[in-house]
């Protein structure tokens, strides 16, 4: 009899080790009173890495709510979204909370303010000032906490929580990602002008350069880059066909310098306009200033079919 008592005492302190490593590795996802508390089990690493010379990012994904998204584009400040499998929280204000590990009785919470809320599948979308701050603070060991009542008139709020477990790793890549980032993204120059003094015709002016180097860094990472438009311009300072052959001149020295950099010429389509289409008004100094430029125009190759439904 002594020995099934103590052979049954071990069972059951076998099951209970086990329930409280599945309870434990198991994300929650709690009820209180129709407001939810959104986070990851406490021994659960739920963060993962993505990286380009186009946009970095890390994601921490929430069972039942969805992602939380640090990104840094190229040409651009980081970001930080959350991205909802649905419509859960109410337009208005969420407390956003860093709180301090349990095991670290020295440190404070840190109260970050109220954040804006839309309702939708991304309901909060913060700049860098928060995004790098959060970050900062995740590396710390702190967790994030949003609290913000649902859409749907629950009596207690929702609390989405942001775990540290795991940040560390996927930290270091990411900010090793960072320092290979390119200088732009497609959208800054996809569309770019370049600016040129008054009277005849001059050298491409060197601080209009650094333009053109951006553009030639892109293209040669990016391949879907396969047509380029180069149009010249003018003031009406002089007669219509000095500024057309002005427009010409400026249109083909931006090409030269294009190629010379390593674009392909037989991709580049070149066209001149003099003073037919100005930008702004050549009765006022700013507006001619304007007007004496020359644009590129940026174009990607059409996805085929395969790659949309792929997308």
């Amino acid at each position: 009899m002594q020995r099934f008592c103590f052979v049954n005492q071990h069972r059951q302190a076998f099951s209970l080790l086990w329930l409280g490593l599945l309870i434990a590795a198991t994300p929650v996802y709690t009820a209180y009173a129709n407001g939810f508390n959104y986070t990851q089990g406490i021994e659960v690493s739920s963060w993962r890495f993505d990286g380009s010379v186009f946009e970095c990012s890390i994601v921490h994904s929430m069972p039942f709510y969805g992602d939380a998204v640090f990104t840094m584009r190229a040409g651009e400040t980081a970001t930080f979204a959350l991205q909802a499998k649905a419509s859960r929280l109410k337009t208005g204000k969420a407390l956003l909370r860093m709180e301090p590990p349990k095991w670290r009785h020295n440190l404070q919470r840190i109260d970050l303010g109220y954040v804006g809320v839309k309702q939708g599948l991304e309901p909060i979308h913060l700049g860098a000032r928060y995004a790098e701050r959060i970050l900062t603070e995740l590396n710390t060991g702190y967790e994030m906490q949003l609290t913000r009542m649902p859409w749907y008139g629950a009596e207690n709020s929702s609390h989405i929580q942001v775990s540290p477990i795991g940040f560390k790793e996927v930290y270091q890549r990411y900010l090793g990602c960072l320092s290979d980032l390119l200088p732009v993204n497609f959208d800054q120059i996809r569309r770019t002008a370049i600016y040129f003094g008054t009277g005849v015709f001059e050298p491409l002016p060197k601080g209009q350069k650094m333009k053109l180097d951006h553009i030639v860094r892109y293209c040669k990472a990016d391949p879907s880059v396969t047509e380029f438009y180069i149009d010249g311009h003018t003031d009406s300072v002089d007669t219509r066909a000095n500024n057309f052959t002005l427009a010409e001149n400026r249109a083909k020295e931006v090409t030269a310098y294009l190629v010379s950099q390593g674009l392909p010429e037989d991709q580049i389509v070149v066209r001149w306009h003099g003073e037919r289409y100005p930008a702004a008004s050549n009765h006022t100094k700013q507006g001619r200033a304007k007007n004496r430029r020359v644009t590129i125009r940026l174009e990607r190759a059409p996805k085929s079919s395969g790659e949309a439904a792929a997308k």
